[in-house]
């Protein structure tokens, strides 16, 4: 690695992060009234701060300011939180355009310290991992903004929801969320959005952010159609997507009887207790409604030869040309989308981030705001997770992400420090506190 690359790496961890994060928000447009005594850097930062955190509520990080003063500033570069009903009432105003711009930035640290690079992997390409998650949902508490379900009970909920963009790797356990695109009502429109609508804006994003790269897009069975994939060329990007059979009949039809004639090209490969059987066939098209559109079908059974464990049977359609050489690579790849739920969302739902708890919904843009500051310190913990020595340290001492960040909290409202990093250190008793009684008694 090069000495800048280096360099760079070194501008990833988490306090050198902090500053970059503080600087982007400082940047802001702000549109109340002049003499605030909260500038828009601190709320931004203070959201942020409560989700870096993993405060179960607003109100947890609201009663804990006056422990956490000092480290508020030194380690989030906050000036003056906000009450929790202030940092509500600045965040909603906030524009959505800009939070997203954050990653711009981000995304030039990640390719300038080679991690981008070290995230291709098929023919040189990057994965990135699109899915679609619920946020926010209620029965009472609603916007102009919020998607309209009718739930088995007949009642009506309320939601809002995201669009992600996920970079993904096949051997790496890190996922790098660099876009994010709301799924909610549009102005003027009373028609629900959809994860379709959204991808349209979501794919410009995408190559934006990684104009250099080669680009792969991963997606389950409802991105396998004519419009998506155009879409998608029109990007420029290639695509591994999942196919089922109820959706994609004809695909499947032709497949059978390419079968009976012989024509369907077969592979196997043996890799440890695993036997890899692939079944290919190039250039065929989509469907009856998208017949000039070629796709290449291959179908993969992942066999146990211990019988332990049931066989898994996937399909996708892709358009990079299948051949016995580069088979298992596009499996691996498009078996790499279940990162986005398993590394992605269980992860924001189950190991701490409280992704499911409604934090605030707002007038405006509060609601969406809040899970773009989550998925933003998501992002700054999978760095540090991946390249950062003392995060990994205090991760192995804790031995879990949630007690890890229960010692966070614990440290930050206990002792006065000057960087997170001392925290990670005081975890792992690479620092040590000394207690001095002084008695002046007489």
């Amino acid at each position: 690695m090069s000495t800048r690359q280096e360099r760079t790496l070194e501008s990833l961890k988490i306090d050198p992060l902090h500053k970059f994060l503080a600087k982007k928000f400082r940047g802001f447009t702000d549109n109340r009234d002049e003499n605030q005594s909260i500038t828009m850097q601190d709320a931004l930062m203070s959201g942020y701060a409560l989700f870096s955190l993993k405060d179960p509520s607003l109100l947890q990080f609201n009663n804990e300011r006056p422990n956490r003063e000092e480290n508020l500033k030194s380690i989030y570069k906050i000036n003056k939180a906000p009450s929790d009903s202030g940092m509500r009432a600045i965040l909603d105003e906030v524009e959505l355009e800009e939070v997203n711009g954050v990653y711009a930035g981000l995304a030039k640290k990640l390719r300038a310290a080679g991690i981008l690079e070290a995230y291709s992997y098929l023919n040189g390409h990057v994965a990135v991992s699109i899915d679609g998650v619920h946020h926010y949902s209620s029965e009472k508490i609603s916007c102009s903004q919020c998607l309209e379900c009718i739930k088995n009970n007949g009642k009506k909920e309320y939601r809002h929801s995201l669009l992600s963009a996920v970079m993904v790797h096949p051997e790496k356990k890190e996922v790098l969320p660099i876009a994010n695109e709301p799924i909610v009502k549009q102005d003027g429109k009373t028609k629900n959005d959809c994860e379709s609508n959204a991808a349209k804006r979501l794919i410009p994003q995408v190559k934006k952010l990684l104009p250099k790269e080669k680009v792969v897009i991963v997606e389950d069975a409802l991105s396998a159609n004519g419009p998506h994939i155009r879409e998608l060329k029109k990007a420029g990007f290639r695509f591994v997507i999942s196919v089922k059979p109820d959706g994609n009949k004809y695909l499947f039809g032709l497949m059978g009887r390419l079968e009976g004639l012989g024509k369907v090209n077969e592979h196997e490969q043996v890799e440890g207790r695993y036997v890899h059987h692939f079944r290919y066939v190039n250039s065929l098209p989509l469907n009856s409604d998208n017949r000039d559109m070629k796709v290449n079908f291959l179908e993969y059974r992942q066999v146990d030869k211990t019988g332990k464990q049931a066989d898994r049977y996937f399909t996708w359609i892709t358009d990079f040309h299948l051949s016995k050489h580069n088979v298992y690579k596009v499996m691996r790849t498009g078996r790499s989308r279940w990162k986005i739920e398993n590394e992605t969302f269980n992860t924001l739902k189950n190991q701490g981030y409280n992704f499911e708890h409604n934090y605030g919904h707002g007038q405006k843009n509060l609601c969406t705001v809040l899970a773009l500051l989550m998925m933003l310190a998501f992002l700054v913990d999978q760095l540090q997770q991946g390249w950062n020595e003392l995060f990994q340290a205090a991760w192995h001492k804790t031995q879990t992400k949630v007690a890890l960040w229960e010692k966070v909290r614990q440290k930050s409202n206990e002792y006065a420090v000057a960087s997170m990093e001392i925290i990670y250190k005081l975890i792992i008793g690479q620092l040590k506190v000394r207690y001095e009684i002084i008695d002046d008694s007489g």
